[in-house]
């Protein structure tokens, strides 16, 4: 069996994910403690020997190794000329760290009844791992539609990691176009009422507008600091209503946040006017790619 790897750092755990050929995911690996988690019994043996195969290639992350010198020598002031590493965010799949807390639910709800929890995903029982899982499915769909701009030469990244308290962005798309971040909000039957102040989800206010000002002038901030030039970055609200027509209703634009729903994507994009040179595309998709850029 082929098995793919890939490597995961987030909310403090260091894993790498396994899947098969087709992309199926068949575990993961806690890269700190060695221990294998797996989706089937049939498949451990395999994945078990993959494991000790590789044990001494799946590198703890920088954080780790300083922590683990500092508890040795506490005061060794060449640690600060240790080159920082950095993940290559361009290898994140859309939704992997949301789908990633979906399944940790899932695990802890199997741990107290298998059959109640069987129960609950086929029924769409609320639930913390319903909602983890709701929107790891719009980031899917929404990252599924966003990578059809990579042919036109567009850069698109998924599930990036921002700062050290959990927190992350759901797309970032750079172009020549733009730079644009992108939070997916995924609320199946539920009706979306949009004003330039205000969004309501079923009549309940919901801050989506001020968190995503913030996530796009932090990009911003951060991208800046990086390339060295003032880098604009919009920000972007897609929703899904899960219904053929987005039941979607825009009493008038914000002016700081652009509202889209699927439809809408890729098209937006490949119609925006020319705002970065070929060279400053390359400069901020560089930046972008680097986990170190966003901590």
């Amino acid at each position: 069996m082929e098995i793919q790897a890939t490597e995961w750092h987030k909310f403090g755990q260091n894993r790498t994910y396994l899947a098969d050929s087709q992309g199926k995911r068949l575990g993961w690996v806690d890269n700190k403690t060695n221990e294998l988690t797996v989706e089937s019994k049939s498949d451990r043996a395999i994945l078990e020997e993959w494991v000790r195969c590789t044990s001494s290639e799946r590198a703890l992350p920088i954080d780790t190794l300083l922590e683990a010198v500092v508890s040795i020598e506490p005061n060794v002031e060449s640690l600060v000329n240790i080159p920082a590493t950095w993940i290559d965010l361009n290898l994140n799949a859309p939704g992997q760290g949301v789908r990633a807390l979906a399944t940790e639910k899932r695990d802890k709800m199997r741990e107290r009844s298998h059959f109640w929890t069987a129960v609950a995903v086929a029924l769409d029982i609320k639930s913390d791992e319903r909602a983890w899982r709701k929107g790891a499915e719009g980031e899917e769909t929404v990252g599924a539609r966003l990578n059809r701009l990579t042919k036109d030469g567009w850069f698109v990244l998924h599930s990036i990691p921002v700062g050290d308290n959990g927190s992350d962005i759901d797309h970032v798309v750079i172009g020549e176009g733009g730079v644009f971040t992108i939070n997916t909000k995924n609320h199946p039957g539920k009706k979306i009422w949009v004003a330039p102040r205000q969004i309501r989800v079923d009549g309940i206010v919901e801050p989506y507008l001020r968190n995503s000002c913030f996530e796009g002038k932090r990009a911003s901030r951060l991208l800046s600091a990086e390339v060295g030039w003032d880098v604009p970055v919009k920000p972007i609200l897609v929703f899904l209503t899960g219904s053929f027509i987005p039941n979607v209703v825009i009493k008038k634009m914000p002016d700081d946040v652009l509202i889209l729903d699927k439809t809408d994507i890729p098209k937006v994009f490949l119609r925006a006017e020319k705002r970065l040179t070929t060279e400053q595309v390359l400069q901020v998709y560089e930046a972008a790619r680097r986990s170190t850029t966003w901590r």
